[in-house]
């Protein structure tokens, strides 16, 4: 029992915001269908407190998804700390300001002139003219003749008095990223979770803002819209990182925001949709409300008010005549049907807010998945063509499933021709993806036939390139870390002459200290050899590494060779458990090492084999079991569960010897299979709630007065 209760523990840990966003969703849902079970609470909350009960079970998400984000680094845990984010410019805030300015200036301009009929003079036309040859001029010469250089003085000055705003909008752009779209499911690695908990949250928006009296209704509506900005801003933060893994050839690191774990344009095209039925929903809230202040808004009674079809086909109208840049409906004289419907001034006014959340709402959301899909055909494109020798972490899964085909028993296995057609793919990140146990097995199937095809793994190449970025004015600890896991894949085989030298060159950069670990590992990991053993008792004794860690992994790649029968090294390490250059708690581990090679208690991996035959062999054929997969570029193929081994008797494999991924690779790669037990559970649960959900939905749809009792 006490097994059972900490591993539901652990399990809580490592989902905590999966758990709190799913509570978070189910409860939105109960509340979206609390007229259908009206007749079985013992008292109807007023308006207001269903509105509180909506804000808190959304504010139950937020805080995990918050939470997470620190335990993550991807917010600060206090006010001022890191990560600072300040990717918006204060000069940013100004042009907002501006434009927004001038905007409202337009609309308060026209709203306030006789019958809303407001003329443009024949003058202001001629400046205007002029304005827009002036601006274009200036944004011609402005660079050439480095304006801002001589006016660097006044730029600092005012500079400092805006920058604390561009921060403020990068706080709030942050927390959008992070704990709103975290809230709404985005962080989540399952795509099927993803979607649960964002069709229902918005869903339960759409709901809650149809039923709920006037005002209050708005809140829930008001959410929905802040949830699909928030998907829409990490979306874009999402394909801001994909250009930079491009440009800098890494894929992560530092300079990566969020990275690659989920690839959600889907989600935010559907977000953006969803809005397609949030704003009618907005607009005949808002004229109930006004109905029931004596406000006038639109030239709408209750009858007509209340039906939501007078605000969806009038939305759609007004998306048909704001259609940019063609003005179709002004030059053709052309009206809505419902145009008696705005009357007031404040009714203008929220038909422009129309007109602008088309424009820059939806326009630019299908403007920016149209360049992805542009950007991703080009990319392609340079790639078949050659110059291009690695795609992004999201195409890589796609291209590379195209190389399997069916055999004659129907399972999927490698097509020769297609692979010998492959262009020329960068080695290292080959050797990365096939040793990633965690990738899906058509995948690293695939993989492994192009290492084949390309003649396998490049060891000299790998460590003359490790040696290259090492020797680099600024030392890239993420890209030489990339190098040290593609040796490691590669195999047992070992430069042990350059490693060691690698290791002293580093000796004393405390910064690297994973780098020089990785480097003795390697080291460790190789056929016993004296040269071997040589560079191991170096960097305990005569070239003495400064760090402890780096010590303590020779000591146990001596311990381990030691075991095996390597004679020097036991010598090694019995002059260890006295040596003056180890630290009294090393020389507790030699001597506690020695005494497990005395009692016969294994330390580690068997021997690494010599190697005696070419890198290029093919690797082994994916045939062993593995965890099922929440990755979005693993998982949600089909053809995953129908791949199976060639039935030819495999070649031996490459990768003989390889320990787990380093921490700062590890940290990117998919879930431990702890957390993705916790995954799975979390998928089941929320695919029994999606089922009832939608059982009460289709009831409502046969039942549509339940709503309005």
């Amino acid at each position: 029992m006490g097994l059972w209760l900490h591993r539901l523990a652990v399990a809580f840990v490592l989902a905590f915001e999966a758990l709190a966003c799913l509570a978070s969703v189910i409860l939105l849902m109960l509340l979206s269908a609390a007229p259908l079970y009206r007749d079985l609470l013992p008292a109807w909350p007023a308006p207001w407190a269903w509105a509180a009960m909506f804000i808190g079970a959304c504010a139950l998400a937020v805080a995990a998804s918050w939470v997470k984000g620190i335990f993550d680094k991807r917010l600060p845990a206090r006010i001022g700390g890191e990560p600072r984010h300040a990717h918006i410019s204060g000069w940013t805030f100004v042009w907002i300001v501006l434009v927004m300015s001038i905007i409202v200036a337009l609309a308060t301009w026209a709203s306030e002139s006789e019958n809303n009929r407001a003329v443009i003079n024949t003058d202001w036309g001629v400046a205007i003219m002029i304005g827009l040859a002036i601006a274009f001029v200036a944004a011609a010469l402005v660079p050439t003749v480095s304006i801002a250089d001589h006016a660097s003085g006044l730029i600092s000055f005012i500079g400092r008095f805006v920058r604390p705003f561009g921060r403020v909008l990068s706080i709030i752009d942050s927390i959008l990223v992070f704990a709103v779209a975290g809230g709404a499911g985005a962080t989540q690695s399952s795509i099927f979770i993803r979607y649960v908990m964002l069709l229902g949250t918005l869903g339960a928006c759409a709901a809650m803002g149809y039923w709920l009296e006037p005002p209050w209704g708005l809140v829930p509506l008001a959410w929905g819209f802040l949830v699909a900005i928030a998907i829409s801003r990490r979306w874009a933060w999402i394909e801001t990182d994909r250009e930079l893994a491009m440009l800098n050839r890494r894929f992560v690191g530092p300079h990566l925001r969020i990275g690659f774990g989920q690839d959600i344009r889907d989600e935010a095209l559907l977000s953006f949709a969803s809005l397609l039925i949030l704003a009618p929903l907005a607009l005949r809230q808002a004229q109930i409300t006004a109905l029931g202040a004596d406000f006038e808004l639109f030239n709408a009674d209750l009858a007509e008010a209340q039906n939501l079809r007078t605000w969806i086909g009038f939305f759609g109208t007004e998306l048909a005549k704001a259609v940019p840049f063609v003005d179709w409906a002004e030059v053709y004289d052309v009206g809505g049907a419902d145009e008696g419907l705005v009357q007031s001034p404040v009714a203008h006014h929220f038909v422009f807010a129309t007109r602008i959340l088309v424009d820059l709402v939806f326009l630019a959301a299908l403007l920016q998945a149209l360049s992805i899909s542009a950007r991703n055909a080009t990319q392609r494109g340079l790639f078949y063509e050659g110059q291009l020798d690695r795609l992004d972490p999201f195409l890589e899964p796609r291209e590379f499933r195209k190389l399997m085909r069916r055999g004659e028993k129907g399972r999927l296995e490698p097509d020769p021709a297609r692979v010998a057609a492959f262009p020329e793919y960068d080695p290292i990140r080959l050797s990365e993806l096939a040793g990633d146990d965690d990738r899906g097995r058509v995948f690293r199937a695939a993989v492994n036939a192009v290492r084949v095809q390309q003649g396998g793994s490049n060891v000299a190449e790998f460590h003359t390139e490790l040696a290259r970025r090492i020797h680099m004015p600024e030392r890239d600890k993420i890209a030489i870390l990339e190098v040290v896991n593609a040796i490691r894949a590669a195999g047992p085989e070992r430069d042990i002459v350059l490693l060691d030298q690698l290791r002293r060159e580093l000796n004393h950069v405390p910064k690297l200290i994973e780098v020089r670990t990785a480097i003795v590992r390697l080291i460790a990991e190789a056929p016993d050899s004296a040269e071997k053993t040589a560079a191991l008792t170096g960097a305990i004794e005569h070239d003495r590494d400064s760090l402890g860690p780096v010590r303590l992994a020779a000591l146990t790649g001596l311990a381990e060779a030691a075991q095996r029968g390597d004679r020097d090294a036991a010598v090694t390490l019995q002059r260890a458990i006295s040596s003056q250059s180890l630290t009294k708690a090393e020389q507790r581990s030699a001597r506690a090492l020695l005494a497990q090679i005395d009692r016969g208690v294994p330390l580690a991996r068997p021997a690494a084999p010599a190697p005696s035959r070419p890198a290029a062999e093919p690797p082994p054929p994916a045939t062993e079991p593995e965890p099922e997969q929440n990755r979005d570029h693993q998982s949600h193929d089909p053809q995953e569960a129908e791949f199976e081994a060639p039935s030819e008797p495999p070649p031996p494999p490459v990768v003989q010897a390889r320990r787990e991924p380093d921490p700062e690779i590890r940290a990117a790669a998919s879930p431990s299979p702890r957390r993705r037990g916790a995954q799975a559970t979390m998928e089941w649960a929320a695919l029994i709630t999606f089922a009832l959900v939608g059982a009460g939905w289709i009831y409502f749809w046969q039942n549509t007065g339940a709503f309005d009792r």
